[in-house]
């Protein structure tokens, strides 16, 4: 079978489940994986996270959004751009991040159990050297 079908098939299921899980904790995979960049950058532009999640302004901005409404980020001035703001996770966005990190493992868990130890070893060996290709 194709590996391009394969991979957008696998993500697509990964995706579908993973919202719904989510979906319980009152956000959706996209704003899963702003929570997550933002722990990762620990402050970060919201430019930023367009270019790193391959997002639109508009999308980005309506996250940030619900994000800073439902009290898991804060904005703060940006020290060197007045026109842009770093963006953190509050205390209750850390302490979500933990429900949801464990949620979004326990749903790749699930679709990886299939594998053996040694294959899913193997998997994600391979899925990190396709993701560190540079292209160009």
């Amino acid at each position: 079978m194709n590996t391009g079908y394969l991979l957008m098939n696998i993500s697509k299921k990964l995706k579908y489940d993973l919202n719904q899980a989510l979906s319980e904790k009152g956000i959706t995979v996209q704003q899963w994986a702003v929570i997550q960049q933002v722990d990762l950058k620990e402050r970060v532009t919201a430019t930023e996270l367009v270019h790193i999640l391959d997002m639109d302004k508009p999308t980005i901005s309506g996250i940030i959004q619900r994000l800073e409404k439902k009290g898991l980020l804060v904005k703060s001035n940006h020290p060197a751009d007045k026109r842009s703001f770093l963006l953190s996770l509050t205390k209750t966005g850390r302490n979500a991040l933990e429900d949801y990190q464990k949620l979004s493992d326990h749903v790749v868990e699930r679709h990886l159990s299939i594998l053996s130890e040694q294959e899913q070893a193997s998997f994600n060996h391979l899925l990190a050297k396709i993701n560190q290709e540079k292209r160009g």
